[in-house]
């Protein structure tokens, strides 16, 4: 039975979120049985050289790491993800996710070659979460903010130690105060919490 507040239960569905995440656990799943499927996926130096462009994005859809990594990655991936796409909307969801996850996988493809994760796209929403902690928008608590701080320092750290997980976190944390900047100049007057996906 539908009620009033359906909409509003619909509109505040991961849905973004729950896509990328299934898509991921299946074929992250399906490698074991089948270790061709890692392969075609997994970044491969010598077939991006060839012109196999795709495999910049596709190393993101295969988590290859012992079970309690695997684990330990797509939770982050979830609640990073549910709380970034409750501010920016499943579609600034969308491009945090592939943009930091690509830039992640370039530096991948430099300082950590023959892999795949989706760590670097979870590390950039992490960046993303970390400008909302520091925005207007973001909680009250001190010691709530503080990691808003903390996090772009390690992302600081991370890359000057050739970490690759580094560049995408930075980058998440300028798009996500890009994007939280855009929406206060567009909604000045708003003083509820920022949802930059919604804006038009």
């Amino acid at each position: 039975m539908s009620t009033a507040h359906e909409p509003e239960r619909l509109r505040w569905w991961p849905i973004a979120t729950a896509s990328v995440l299934a898509v991921t656990v299946v074929l992250t799943v399906l490698q074991f049985p089948f270790p061709g499927v890692r392969l075609a996926l997994w970044r491969d130096p010598d077939a991006l050289a060839a012109g196999q462009w795709w495999r910049l994005v596709t190393p993101l859809f295969v988590q290859y790491d012992a079970w309690w990594q695997i684990v330990v990655v797509f939770a982050v991936v979830a609640g990073t993800g549910l709380l970034v796409e409750r501010v920016f909307g499943p579609a600034h969801l969308l491009l945090l996710y592939f943009t930091c996850g690509v830039v992640g996988q370039a530096f991948g493809y430099r300082w950590d070659p023959w892999d795949a994760g989706a760590s670097v796209a979870a590390f950039g929403l992490l960046g993303a979460v970390s400008a909302w902690l520091l925005s207007p928008a973001g909680p009250r608590q001190v010691q709530v903010r503080i990691w808003g701080a903390v996090w772009p320092l390690a992302g600081v750290v991370l890359t000057v130690r050739g970490d690759m997980h580094g560049p995408p976190l930075l980058l998440g944390f300028g798009l996500g105060a890009l994007l939280l900047w855009r929406d206060r100049r567009r909604h000045p007057d708003d003083r509820r919490p920022a949802r930059a996906g919604t804006a038009a």
